[in-house]
């Protein structure tokens, strides 16, 4: 759905070059206030010419050069040349593997390493990793997030940061209801209840939603994970496929029941153009922490971010996406990518990343920055996406053929579901099958 920033051209321009002239301006007082402590990437030792590519938004393409900059700055005789690939980045990285000339440093997830890991496309970067052991184990970084960039127990890439998903919600819909706003106490019958109250399907009126369901099933996975369910025993080193429980089973009824029952949601076949989030006509969104990166340029009502409701008696839990950067083994320089990949996770590169929020990044002390988290226009929860980390669960699997399990397991069966054409207890029971089956095959 293209989302919709009621916003002037203009003024959105001048918007992003204040955060690119801020995200400088912050970058370099935290460089001075590190004051003579040198990081590995730095030094002078350095030299020659590699690849680095990335995908994203004309935004996103700005800062990674503003770190490429900062980083060859920091190590004159280094040159870095940006392969800025925005669609269809997995087939062409895969096309440029096969023929030799994949880049020195690709940017992507964790299930992305591991496929290519598998294949020994990768650098192994567990020695450099123990060789700077004091850094990595620093506790300003969100330690939980390692094991998902590990394949076999290997240290496959350095880390970018993650993107945990969050309630979204439109102060202005829930004061005309006289809903209060969601807090920690909310349950998923709190949500129901409020939603009901903020659908409207009278006739005559103009149709506005509680909530629009993601179409692509690892954006729904958040939804499992706080009804108490799992996709595999782990999404870092999946053995064993858990997707059909009691849990599983109550939150896929939620989701159909919401739809087709209560009909705060749309089904797949309702026109919904130009209903969404951030048009005003639905009242609240469940997306990743990147959200408010856009939707700081929203002025035609008010806005905040909540934890997700709690299942009754089940522990807070959440999804999240998670991204760092991985050196190609034929690299000709593999000690100049690894140490730009590295500084990806160094004070400079993380407050530059920082800076668009975009992602949260792993250096937990930089992504709490005030200056970061209350720029203009961000929510006065904003520091939510820094602490929904501690209970957040891996989004995607680290298997090396996930993406085929999405593709033809979990996105027809979430289909299904949705169509209202497959009841909940069968849809957990054939995508079971289905991934058990796959999952004996990556073997």
């Amino acid at each position: 759905m293209k989302r919709i920033y009621h916003v002037s051209n203009r003024v959105f321009l001048l918007l992003e070059l204040l955060i690119l002239v801020t995200l400088l301006m912050i970058s370099c007082k935290k460089t001075q206030q590190a004051g003579s402590s040198r990081q590995a990437s730095g030094g002078g030792s350095l030299s020659g010419t590699i690849t680095f590519s990335t995908w994203g938004a004309p935004n996103e393409k700005e800062v990674n050069e503003v770190i490429i900059a900062a980083f060859e700055k920091k190590n004159p005789g280094t040159k870095v040349n940006l392969e800025y690939i925005p669609a269809d980045y997995i087939t062409k990285i895969d096309t440029m593997f096969l023929g030799g000339n994949a880049p020195d440093v690709i940017y992507g997830h964790p299930h992305y390493f591991t496929a290519w890991a598998d294949q020994g496309l990768i650098a192994d970067l567990s020695d450099r990793f123990e060789a700077d052991r004091a850094f990595y184990s620093d506790p300003k970084f969100a330690q939980n997030m390692y094991g998902s960039f590990q394949y076999k127990g290997r240290s496959v890439a350095t880390i970018n940061g993650h993107d945990t998903f969050l309630l979204y919600y439109n102060k202005n819909l829930f004061d005309e209801a006289g809903i209060s706003y969601p807090d920690d106490r909310w349950t998923w019958d709190t949500f129901l209840e409020a939603a009901i109250k903020l659908s409207d399907d009278r006739p005559g009126m103009e149709r506005r939603y509680a909530i629009i369901f993601p179409d692509y099933p690892p954006s729904l996975f958040w939804i499992i994970y706080s009804f108490g369910g799992n996709i595999f025993d782990s999404m870092d080193y999946p053995t064993k496929v858990v997707f059909n429980s009691p849990e599983t089973v109550e939150a896929l009824r939620f989701v159909q029941d919401a739809i087709w029952k209560y009909k705060i949601a749309p089904s797949y076949t309702t026109p919904i153009e130009g209903i969404s989030f951030d048009s005003g006509k639905v009242a609240m969104d469940v997306n990743g922490s990147w959200m408010p990166a856009g939707r700081r340029y929203i002025t035609d009502f008010k806005w905040d971010m909540a934890n997700l409701p709690m299942r009754a008696g089940k522990p807070r839990r959440t999804s999240a996406y998670f991204a760092g950067y991985c050196v190609n083994k034929a690299s000709k320089n593999p000690d100049l990518a690894y140490a730009f990949a590295k500084f990806f996770q160094e004070d400079e590169g993380q407050t530059i990343l920082s800076g668009l929020g975009l992602i949260t990044v792993i250096n937990q002390q930089i992504a709490s920055d005030p200056e970061i988290l209350n720029g203009p226009g961000f929510p006065e929860h904003h520091a939510l996406r820094v602490s929904s980390i501690s209970y957040a669960t891996n989004g995607y699997a680290n298997i090396r053929n996930w993406q085929e399990m999405i593709e033809k397991v979990l996105q027809p069966y979430i289909d299904d579901l949705y169509a209202n054409n497959i009841s909940p207890e069968e849809c957990a029971r054939r995508i079971h099958t289905d991934l058990d089956r796959l999952l004996a095959e990556s073997r």
